[in-house]
């Protein structure tokens, strides 16, 4: 009986051991899972705000095309023939293209000036306020900031199609020694990016002082820093060559009616006279292109002393007219530079214009009201003398626009200034498109970028007037 008692005692004792055994694995158990599942409560908080933010960034980024189909739309819409800075359709309309409520957030068209007053305008951005690589001479080319002989040549071996280098320019040979190596394109350029494979052009020529390519003087563009941007601390910006080139402006050879210009160099006097002349104009036309050849412009129908041409047209007559005639052949013609939209830096790359001539057009085209449409309206500034070496260069209306679009999330500018409870702005997107009105076999987006890197271009809570 003792012996059973004794068996008991350590039969219980071991079932005792056994179980606080089993208790602390059980525990032990509790406590891996309560970690296990603390982490994976951590985690999937972690991919809740990631899929939150791929939610946010997926809308920020719709906001953006919505703005660039805003743009479009606003261009393909307008009736106008000509087109100015002052034309609030698409040139410059805070309540029209700046922070545009949309859904959860805003978006937002800006264009940068780069003026005197480093203003940024509200709306698109005319490409054919731009000199076009693809087809400027030399001496405009020159005419550019940070432009210099090797990079001028280099442009124009690259786009041509031969193989010989000009005097400081480059073909094969040249980029063949490069590591890594390619050739020479001996093509039109695609884009104005692609000036970063031209030698000699680097990104600090390209895009100048503007990092974030917003128009506007930062804190840190200049600072006197070397590192980038580089910047001389002069409290000016120096844009570079991307806002100011382009590769895709073309103007239609037709009037603003969309009729067929009549061509002053390859016209007889019933083709003249149908386009509006007289018939003693009609012979003058004739006469000036027997004694002295081609006319490069039509302006020099008011007469050219240095080439020996007298004068056909009184200013009168040629305000008239000029919009029915030209001097070339072809539906189109690429390159030529919008006067009405132009800004300072790309006037002064025009031949023959001064720094006193620019700021007279710029003042003049600023005024509302003004007529714009033709040639005609520089002859209330100058003498004809004044803009013949450009007037060959020059047109007066758009068709390929550039649109910097911006698209948030966030409670948008008007909402702020009502004084409705608002967040800091979260997820953005930034994007660059260019629109060709004039592309085959409809208008369409003919270059499209992700800009995003360059970080938001304006602050919401600055308004769309900032202090500089």
């Amino acid at each position: 009986m003792r012996r059973d008692r004794g068996l008991a005692r350590r039969s219980a004792s071991r079932s005792t051991r056994e179980g606080g055994v089993a208790l602390i694995v059980v525990l032990w158990i509790v406590a891996i899972l309560t970690a296990l599942m603390y982490a994976f409560l951590a985690r999937m908080r972690v991919e809740y705000a990631l899929a939150g933010g791929f939610g946010d960034e997926k809308k920020a980024e719709q906001l953006a095309w919505s703005a660039i189909d805003y743009g479009c739309a606003a261009v393909q819409n307008n009736t106008k023939t000509w087109h100015a800075l002052t034309d609030p359709e698409w040139s410059h309309d805070d309540l029209r293209y700046f922070e545009v409520a949309l859904g959860d957030g805003a978006f937002t068209l800006s264009h940068p000036t780069y003026g005197d007053a480093r203003r940024v305008l509200w709306g698109l951005d005319d490409e054919t306020s731009k000199i076009n690589v693809n087809v400027a001479p030399k001496d405009v080319l020159l005419r550019l900031p940070r432009m210099t002989e090797e990079i001028a040549d280099s442009i124009l071996d690259w786009r041509d199609a031969d193989a010989n280098p000009g005097p400081a320019g480059a073909e094969d040979s040249w980029y063949l020694a490069l590591d890594p190596p390619y050739r020479c394109k001996n093509q039109p350029f695609e884009s104005v990016e692609e000036l970063l494979l031209v030698r000699g052009v680097t990104p600090e020529i390209l895009y100048g002082e503007d990092a974030n390519q917003n128009g506007r003087l930062d804190d840190n563009e200049n600072d006197g820093d070397d590192s980038y941007p580089p910047d001389n601390k002069d409290g000016k910006l120096d844009p570079g060559l991307w806002p100011l080139t382009t590769v895709w402006s073309r103007d239609r050879n037709t009037t603003a009616d969309g009729e067929p210009r009549v061509n002053i160099n390859a016209s007889q006097i019933q083709q003249l006279t149908a386009a509006g002349l007289s018939n003693g104009e009609a012979q003058g036309v004739l006469a000036g292109l027997l004694s002295s050849g081609p006319y490069l412009s039509v302006a020099a129908l008011l007469g050219d002393p240095a080439a020996g041409r007298p004068r056909v047209l009184t200013p009168d007559r040629f305000r008239d007219v000029v919009d029915r005639l030209t001097t070339l052949d072809g539906e189109t013609v690429p390159g030529l530079v919008n006067l009405n939209t132009a800004p300072q830096q790309v006037l002064m790359a025009l031949p023959g214009m001064t720094e006193a001539l620019a700021l007279e057009i710029i003042a003049y085209r600023d005024v509302e009201g003004t007529d714009l449409s033709t040639m005609g309206w520089l002859l209330d500034l100058f003498e004809p003398a004044e803009f013949l070496p450009f007037a060959h260069l020059v047109t007066f209306r758009s068709y390929q626009f550039r649109l910097h679009a911006v698209g948030r999330l966030g409670a948008p500018y008007a909402s702020r200034q009502a004084g409705e409870p608002t967040e800091r702005p979260r997820a953005f997107k930034r994007m660059v498109a260019v629109f060709d009105l004039m592309a085959a076999p409809r208008p369409r987006i003919v270059y499209w970028k992700d800009a995003t890197r360059w970080g938001m271009p304006y602050d919401p809570e600055d308004g769309p007037n900032p202090q500089n």
